[in-house]
């Protein structure tokens, strides 16, 4: 039985495309880590897009409407 191979990071060009993609949409997003699981951002002022209203609650889904 083959072994299962482990997650691969993603590539520079990658991390670059989704970089730019969440800028797009939120000019204060950051990179906060980078792993085989994905890029994962910050956003500096707490939204999930500009003009979004936020919430108390971190975990609470943001509408998209």
């Amino acid at each position: 039985m083959a072994k299962a191979t482990a997650p691969s990071m993603p590539t520079p060009r990658q991390i670059q495309d989704a970089f730019e993609a969440v800028r797009a949409l939120h000019p204060g997003a950051r990179i906060v880590s980078v792993g085989p699981d994905g890029v994962k951002f910050d956003y500096a002022d707490g939204t999930a897009a500009p003009g979004q209203a936020t919430t108390t609650d971190k975990r609470a889904p943001i509408a998209w409407t």
